[in-house]
């Protein structure tokens, strides 16, 4: 019933044994497995959609319909619920847990290897003067400290402007603050750039255009970054390439 559920369960779980992910987890725009999930039943996380389909487990983020939830598990359905990630190590204990229920903890264990290797490479870059990257997206949001994209910038080998400026969770940044810290670089998203309206105008005001031109700017596919899952490091390695780029043309 949750789109970062749905990947981990499509990763971990053995042929024929999901029958249905949320129809988030079939477009392609929002989810990196939207082949395998386009074989599945879709649901968009109603009660009545899932129990017809007689689940004997159902998985659910832990902000999933409340409603739903609280229904199916009073018609004696198994819900489990994940609450997001926040650190890297929050990714294998979701990738365990869903091992265990699923009964596929050589598959969860073997992701998880994966991951930690993956994750091991020596970070060249922690010292205080590394670049600082700050993130933008619709409605003047911006995360904070303590979160799974702060954990990719560090991994990635710059320094985060939600940590520098200990900002908590997802919080709102006004331009003129953003422009004040003035982060070496600007990330947004790409889904962003393909959608106009209300919550997008701050993206394309003026003064956010002139302090922060096309060479300040890093573009990233926030598929990669909304949900814990092993392509995180996907995330990790788009970014420093991202940012070796721009190192390079400066030069």
């Amino acid at each position: 019933m949750n789109l970062c559920t749905d990947q981990l369960a499509l990763l971990v779980a053995a042929p024929g044994q999901l029958i249905s992910v949320s129809y988030l987890a079939a477009e392609a725009s929002s989810s990196l497995m939207a082949k395998e999930a386009a074989q599945l039943h879709t649901n968009r996380g109603l009660a009545e959609q899932i129990i017809r389909l007689q689940p004997d487990l159902v998985l659910a983020g832990q902000y999933t319909s409340r409603a739903s939830v609280n229904l199916l598990r009073r018609l004696g359905v198994n819900v489990q619920t994940f609450a997001p990630a926040y650190r890297f190590a929050d990714i294998s204990a979701h990738l365990a847990k869903i091992g265990t229920l699923l009964g596929q903890e050589a598959r969860a264990n073997a992701l998880i290897a994966q991951l930690d290797t993956a994750l091991a490479e020596p970070n060249q870059h922690t010292h205080r003067s590394a670049p600082v990257l700050g993130s933008y997206g619709a409605n003047s949001y911006t995360t904070g400290q303590s979160s799974l994209e702060s954990e990719v910038v560090k991994a990635a080998g710059f320094r985060h402007l939600g940590t520098e400026l200990a900002l908590q969770g997802a919080s709102k940044l006004p331009l003129e603050q953003l422009i004040y810290a003035s982060p070496d670089r600007l990330m947004t998203w790409k889904s962003w750039s393909q959608y106009t309206g209300r919550a997008t105008e701050i993206l394309l005001h003026p003064a956010l255009d002139r302090w922060f031109p096309k060479e300040r700017r890093v573009a990233v596919d926030s598929r990669y970054w909304m949900c814990g899952t092993p392509f995180t490091v996907e995330a990790i390695n788009q970014l420093k390439t991202q940012m070796e780029s721009h190192a390079d043309h400066a030069d």
